[in-house]
């Protein structure tokens, strides 16, 4: 089993645009459409948040 990165950004805060890292997931989830999902609290506004994914 590889264990995450704490620090790895997985997106931003739609809200606030604030880096959303591995850190701050509350919950790992599976969508209907059979991708993975999450939802963390942004560091910055502190709202419970679907992080916006970065471009590569």
């Amino acid at each position: 089993m590889v264990t995450p990165n704490p620090e790895a950004a997985l997106g931003t805060c739609p809200f606030c645009g604030e880096t959303v890292a591995d850190r701050h997931v509350l919950i790992h989830y599976e969508k209907a459409s059979g991708e993975q999902g999450v939802w963390a609290e942004c560091p910055g506004c502190h709202d419970i948040v679907d992080p916006v994914s970065q471009p590569e």
